[in-house]
């Protein structure tokens, strides 16, 4: 079936020019009265796709072959491009990767908010566009009785065995390749295989600093069910041996007994080194550099350097005085709200994760700063028993975005200022529809942390309108 025909069905393979490409990264083309989404691709190339879905106005495929390249496509950089569900975007060139990334936000804040007109930043764009991440999730599979280290296919749940990556650095490929070597060499450990729930090793965690050349790595298991704890020693082991040769300063195994496919174990051990990494975010503009740390299970944007600009940006935008009271909402290890203190009266942090308050009052500590306040629980009910009143509240949701009570709950307030930052702009347009109600978007800065993908933060300030 070709393009021409539009009575097409679930199942039939067609041959379509993708047109554009749809906020998340879904490409899509139109065909007669019929929007046609496929799971990725670039505008301009010609491709074979098969269509999975079909409704009233739209349908849905999944990208099977590319006839014809793009025009201005590039080549990309990995060889397993195409093949790992890591990174869709490496056959695009950066400034149109910004480009698309600008656009999803607008059509977001369009067609969600009904914000109309308004005018996007250009993004801020990633200082690295290759080497960025400082963590990266790898899996554990199994191909014909050998063990595999490395991330998803795309679009499925078997390992792409990696033998290169361009996100992280390159000491992540030497400790995979360290670690696929001693898990095959050690007869005792197997992979973990989701469907019949069986195996051992499930998840290999890399952390990495920019700036204090510190390096965790975390090993997600299930239950040892040998003989005399084989398969735990032989973990440990293999941190003794990462550490004489790739210089790891922290070595953790976590156990994991729920059966949904997460990188996070139930319980966490200490085998070698500190419990946490510490790194150093250095500001372009007047602000002193800041110090956080971190713990194997809290939260840290994964683009260093670019969160640097993220938390400067958001904290100029807010244009603080230094007579302000704050609220951090999702605050996180203190990131945004220890960047602003300086700048501010009083800052109070909020953050359902104790870990992550715990390591938010011990970064206050490490950087001198006495004006903040961190407590750990439900955003909800931590503000409802919350007696000061904010001048400007920062928000960072988890992708989700924001509870509608807790939407509420801010407007009750009626700080003068909210800055929004969002990894979701969908979910960010849909809150920002009913702050319009009382808030009006005066600046909307898209910040790209997340090069080769067609991901994006951004950063939207709403100013409280007249009485």
């Amino acid at each position: 079936m070709t393009t021409k025909d539009s009575q097409f069905a679930k199942g039939d393979t067609l041959t379509l020019t993708i047109d554009a490409l749809a906020t998340g990264g879904k490409a899509l083309t139109r065909l007669d009265c019929m929007v046609i989404f496929m799971d990725r691709g670039l505008p301009g190339q010609t491709v074979e796709v098969k269509i999975t879905k079909k409704k009233k106005r739209f349908a849905e495929a999944v990208l099977t072959k590319v006839i014809t390249d793009a025009p201005d496509q590039i080549s990309p950089r990995c060889a397993h491009f195409g093949v790992c569900g890591g990174c869709l975007w490496q056959n695009m060139e950066y400034s149109k990767q910004l480009a698309w990334k600008k656009r999803f936000v607008s059509d977001s804040l369009s067609r969600i908010a009904g914000a109309q007109d308004l005018e996007i930043n250009d993004p801020i764009p990633s200082p690295e566009t290759f080497y960025y991440r400082n963590k990266m999730e790898f899996a554990f599979g199994d191909r014909r009785g050998d063990i595999t280290v490395g991330l998803r296919r795309y679009g499925t749940h078997n390992v792409v065995d990696l033998q290169e990556c361009y996100l992280q650095t390159e000491r992540t490929i030497e400790i995979i390749d360290l670690v696929r070597e001693f898990v095959n060499a050690t007869p005792a450990l197997t992979a973990y295989d989701a469907n019949s729930r069986r195996g051992y090793l499930r998840f290999l965690v890399i952390r990495e600093t920019k700036h204090t050349n510190q390096c965790m790595v975390q090993v997600i298991t299930a239950k040892d069910t040998t003989n005399n704890d084989q398969q735990h020693r032989a973990i440990r082991q293999l941190g003794q041996l990462l550490q004489e040769r790739m210089n790891v300063t922290t070595f953790i195994h976590s156990l994991r007994t729920h059966t949904t496919q997460v990188a996070y174990g139930e319980k966490t051990y200490v085998v070698l080194g500190q419990k946490s990494l510490t790194e150093v975010l250095n500001f372009e503009k007047d602000m002193p550099s800041l110090s956080l740390s971190s713990h194997a299970d809290g939260f840290f944007q994964v683009n260093t350097n670019a969160a640097a600009r993220l938390y400067e940006t958001a904290v100029e935008m807010a244009e603080l005085t230094g007579t302000e009271k704050i609220w951090d909402l999702y605050c996180g290890v203190g990131g945004i709200a220890l960047t602003a203190a300086p700048r501010a009266a009083d800052v109070f942090g909020m953050e359902i994760t104790e870990q992550a308050i715990a390591s938010a009052k011990e970064n206050a500590t490490i950087n001198g700063i006495e004006n903040v306040r961190f407590v750990s629980g439900d955003v909800r009910s931590a503000l409802t028993n919350e007696p000061s009143m904010p001048d400007v509240v920062f928000v960072d949701p988890p992708r989700s975005g924001m509870n509608p009570e807790v939407v509420d709950l801010i407007m009750e307030q009626t700080p003068k200022r909210i800055i929004y930052v969002s990894c979701d702009p969908a979910t960010q347009a849909r809150d920002i529809a009913v702050l319009g109600n009382q808030y009006t978007v005066t600046t909307v800065q898209p910040v790209d942390m997340f090069p080769q993908t067609a991901h994006i933060e951004n950063i939207i300030r709403l100013d409280l309108k007249a009485e």
